[in-house]
């Protein structure tokens, strides 16, 4: 089973747990997305039982992509052992071996290993139920703006909004586009709108990482000052 821990263009946190406990019971490998979670939204890989997870080092990590880092049970261990499908770049026996030397089978961005060092150590001294903590007050600041609009979250649920991106469906006499372009243009506040089928539609709060509750507060201000020159 293939899952995202925490979905961007909708801005939905699966219920990972119970997806899980689900997949177990019919004794399936549970592979999880967690790009835009690991290190952000609370994840206890060994408590569920997760067999690969998969993350990348631009999101709620603080630096620049080029980095992915992946975990794996002893079940998946096993697993990748018997597969017979052909690989070379996901290879993970090779990462495996290169990494006992403290190597990589290939070139690493040397650059970002750098960043991560620093990102790291923020981490470390803030302690991550303090990253949780931070991340889920700085989502309760941007659903409290999106509601105090009389503005609707795509996540139908509230129990499954992310807490580290916010998608606000737009409403009929909305210019999303108009709206981005003004808070960037005169506000430099950068947000996106929707993906695919949801473009115009919607538009997203990212609120990831190296955010605080000022940091918040600044876009608020900004949105608030944006929103009436976005009708249409």
């Amino acid at each position: 089973m293939l899952v995202t821990h925490n979905e961007t263009s909708t801005g939905t946190t699966n219920p990972l747990k119970e997806i899980a406990k689900v997949v177990k019971e019919f004794d399936k490998l549970i592979l999880v997305d967690a790009v835009s979670s690991l290190s952000s939204i609370d994840l206890p890989v060994d408590a569920w039982d997760l067999d690969v997870v998969v993350t990348g080092s631009q999101k709620g990590w603080m630096v620049p992509p080029g980095l992915a880092f992946v975990s794996i049970s002893e079940r998946g261990w096993k697993a990748h052992a018997e597969a017979k499908m052909p690989r070379f770049y996901f290879d993970f026996s090779r990462a495996k071996k290169f990494a006992a030397d403290g190597q990589t089978p290939w070139t690493p961005t040397v650059s970002v290993f750098f960043g991560m060092d620093v990102a790291l150590d923020m981490m470390l001294k803030e302690g991550l139920p303090n990253i949780f903590a931070r991340h889920a007050r700085v989502a309760d600041k941007a659903r409290a703006w999106v509601k105090s609009k009389g503005l609707q979250l795509l996540s139908v649920d509230e129990r499954f909004a992310s807490n580290t991106v916010t998608a606000v469906k737009a409403p009929d006499d909305m210019d999303v586009a108009k709206f981005t372009s003004t808070l960037r243009d005169e506000y430099k506040v950068v947000i996106a709108g929707g993906q695919g089928g949801m473009k115009g539609k919607v538009f997203r709060i990212g609120h990831l990482g190296f955010i605080t509750d000022k940091d918040m507060d600044e876009i608020i201000a900004a949105m608030n000052g944006a929103l009436p020159k976005a009708k249409k």
